[in-house]
């Protein structure tokens, strides 16, 4: 006789007829013996989903949505007609689709002595000894096994003092008293964003003997960056750790890596809805709130900032790399966009705007309103220079978007009236502030670098939309724009090409491309003229191409064109 402990069923585990009945169940499968018995269907209960289940349901499902919208974007048009009178409804900045990864595949200061930041923070840690020298470190005989809390301390503060030039922010304060925290507390940072750091904090050290860690610290932080994502554990620092991953890929001219890179936190970010974040001011979440699932509400007015420093440093990224490799963003905006993936997150302000309150529920401006001219900031309010670059990025990207369709000349109108308007408000290169909004003082104020990037993509938006004009006039708008890209090119000190955005190389090389085919078909004086612009920014990428080597390639196509 068979034992009735074989009959033990786990809880819930019975069909639902003989749970109905309240008979005992054998739980045989795809029947069970009961339900043979009296001929009734056997019906199960399907069992809980998991969160990393329902994670990658939700991925999929935006896939098929992108998918079917790129499908939509490559069928062709019935009539043109159709398109001027705004009728057609194809989407105009659709990526193709990519499958996630949670990981991926296949000179400067070594350290700036400041004791505080940029933005006027401490330097991470009271505790922390910042003062060491570069020059011993570059000489240190170290194996990748010998990282000491010393030196996670130095390279967090490397990072810390860099981190601007990788487009990312976060409270320094917060983080490094996280730090303490044992590495599963729930708001100790996880390990994934720990590695990231480290890892570009070796990179900005430029010191040979810390290359060494660089390839143990990726493998650390893509390891992690998986458990983060199959725990579905703490997705904010995965978001923040995978776009860390992108940019030294990016760095280290690894460009397929970098993109699939950028793809699984553009995928997280949609999935998270860090796009769609409806306000820059935080309030309380009430009962009525419906929380996402995978990312939890934020906990006050700072990790909100932190969620929108975020999702733009991405949004800046993936559009550099889209650019570089001259394949579809993913974060999409502006108009025709699909609802599903229309980015709505504001512009963002300083964290110290956001710690202290001053942000407002009336700071929503996106995407959207740079096309409409609708970028007025709230009165006695400067937009930030991170604002400011994530309208750049946009500009640039729609103008690259529109040389792959047939526009019509209002969409050409529209994107070209916006581009004037954002450089209206430009502040001068030799503003200082997190706002550009100290006045200059010729001879003496510096360069600030940040609004370097800044004007050169106002001037790349302008180049790439013009550059393929068969009028006069869009030839004349193309040529100003690469000749003010030189012009700015022209105001840099050799110290300030330390701070510069190395992906700057890339968008100067546009610029040298146009001013030397003109010199090719001009005589005289505007031969001359646009030759030497055009050795000025060869010079520059000269420069910059001793830290970025792959730039190199680029360099030697305008050497070849002399």
């Amino acid at each position: 006789m068979a034992s009735s402990s074989e009959y033990v069923l786990s809880r819930g585990a019975a069909c639902l007829s003989c749970r109905k009945k309240k008979q005992r169940c054998d739980a045989e499968k795809p029947t069970c013996g009961p339900c043979i018995k009296s001929g009734k269907d056997c019906i199960y209960k399907e069992p809980p989903r998991s969160k990393h289940q329902e994670l990658l349901d939700k991925i999929d499902y935006l896939q098929k949505r992108i998918r079917d919208l790129d499908d939509t974007r490559l069928r062709p048009e019935t009539s043109s007609s159709s398109r001027s009178s705004g009728g057609s409804s194809r989407e105009r900045d659709t990526p193709s689709p990519s499958q996630p990864s949670p990981s991926a595949t296949s000179s400067e200061r070594p350290y700036n002595h400041r004791r505080t930041s940029s933005r006027g923070e401490p330097v991470p840690g009271a505790n922390m000894v910042w003062n060491y020298d570069p020059i011993a470190i570059a000489n240190l005989q170290i194996q990748p096994s010998d990282l000491t809390p010393r030196l996670r301390e130095d390279l967090i503060g490397i990072f810390m003092q860099n981190r601007e030039k990788c487009y990312f922010d976060l409270h320094v304060g917060r983080f490094i008293a996280s730090l303490s925290l044992p590495p599963a507390d729930p708001q100790a940072p996880h390990p994934t964003l720990v590695d990231a750091i480290l890892l570009v904090g070796c990179y900005f050290s430029r010191a040979p003997s810390l290359a060494g860690y660089e390839s143990g610290l990726l493998a650390a932080a893509n390891n992690n960056l998986s458990t983060s994502f199959h725990h579905t554990d703490r997705l904010h620092d995965f978001i923040r750790a995978s776009n860390l991953i992108a940019f030294y890929y990016f760095c280290k001219g690894m460009y397929p890596e970098a993109y699939q890179q950028i793809i699984t936190s553009c995928h997280m970010i949609v999935t998270c809805g860090l796009h769609q974040i409806p306000s820059s001011a935080w309030t309380p979440m009430g009962a009525s709130d419906d929380s996402d699932k995978f990312l939890s509400y934020p906990a006050d007015a700072v990790e909100q900032g932190e969620r929108i420093h975020t999702f733009w440093q991405a949004f800046c990224l993936d559009k550099m790399i889209s650019m570089v490799t001259s394949r579809p963003a993913h974060l999409l905006g502006g108009p025709n966009t699909d609802p599903l993936l229309q980015i709505s997150t504001p512009w963002p302000r300083l964290l110290a705007d956001y710690e202290t309150g001053t942000v407002s529920d009336l700071d929503k401006k996106s995407v959207t309103h740079l096309f409409l001219n609708q970028m007025s900031t709230l009165p006695g309010r400067l937009e930030t220079l991170d604002s400011l670059r994530s309208q750049g990025y946009a500009l640039v990207y729609k103008a690259v978007n529109l040389l792959s369709e047939r526009p019509t000349p209002q969409e050409i109108l529209v994107t070209d009236s916006a581009i004037q308007t954002f450089t209206s408000r430009l502040p001068h290169l030799k503003n200082s502030g997190d706002c550009g909004e100290i006045p200059a003082t010729p001879g003496l104020s510096p360069i600030n670098y940040r609004i370097v990037t800044i004007h050169t993509l106002a001037h790349v938006a302008s180049l790439v939309l013009h550059q393929h004009g068969a009028d006069v006039s869009a030839r004349r708008r193309c040529t100003t724009a690469a000749q003010g890209i030189a012009a700015v090119i022209g105001q840099l000190s050799d110290a300030d090409y330390q701070e510069l955005f190395i992906g700057l190389g890339h968008l100067w090389y546009t610029a040298g491309q146009i001013l030397l085919t003109i010199a090719a078909n001009a005589n005289g004086s505007i031969a001359e003229q646009n030759r030497n612009w055009a050795l000025m920014i060869i010079s520059a990428m000269k420069r910059i191409s001793m830290v970025y080597l792959p730039l190199g390639f680029q360099l030697r196509q305008l050497q070849q064109m002399l």
